[in-house]
């Protein structure tokens, strides 16, 4: 493959990113195949993980600031602080916690491997590529990042440069508005495929 192509093939996966979990979560909301009777402590696992990958993804917007236009500071720096110093995908990881935690409420526990593979297959191609801009972006500064932060597994002994810098609370919940909406509306969609299943 050449250079070019895969560089469009990524920046396509980067870009429309979103539209890529409608297929996986269109299925789990169809599909009642193998669906596991043990309701109570699926939605006890699939909430608890939601609220674990909602509460990285909150971090991390504290700090980068993703999706403030009204923060000057936004861009001006390479983000080191708070999840950041450990790994350099909080995001990234909280999404698939979150995506995980509603194949749980799909009730087909089977089918939460394939969601984590998924995921993490489309997000580590994203990955590649935003490295690869942000590379060309800070230079030394990002490479040296690179060497020092892990791209998946974080880095628990950097947990000291977690509580430096950062915006305002109040400020990264705003941020992370539609991600919560998003996450509603997928809890949403499995109650309505539990109270179907359940119609005699």
């Amino acid at each position: 493959m050449s250079f070019s192509i895969r560089y469009k093939i990524m920046k396509g996966l980067s870009t429309y990113r979103g539209f890529f979990y409608i297929p996986l979560f269109g299925m789990m909301a169809i599909f009642f195949h193998h669906e596991t009777k043990y309701h109570s402590i699926l939605w006890s696992a699939g909430i608890a993980l939601m609220l674990i990958g909602a509460s990285i993804r909150l971090w991390g917007t504290k700090h980068i600031g993703r999706r403030m236009p009204w923060m000057k500071k936004k861009g001006k720096q390479l983000v080191r602080t708070g999840p950041y110093a450990m790994v350099r995908n909080p995001l990234y990881i909280g999404n698939i916690i979150i995506a995980t935690g509603l194949s749980l409420l799909s009730e087909l526990i089977w089918f939460a491997p394939l969601v984590i593979l998924y995921f993490f297959i489309l997000y580590h191609l994203v990955v590649l590529y935003e490295e690869e801009k942000l590379s060309e972006r800070w230079g030394e500064d990002f490479r040296r990042y690179l060497e020092e932060v892990p791209r998946w597994i974080p880095k628990l002994n950097n947990w000291p440069a977690t509580k430096e810098g950062g915006f305002r609370w109040i400020n990264a919940l705003r941020s992370e508005i539609p991600s919560l909406y998003v996450a509603l509306l997928g809890i949403f969609v499995f109650v309505l495929k539990w109270y179907l299943s359940h119609i005699d």
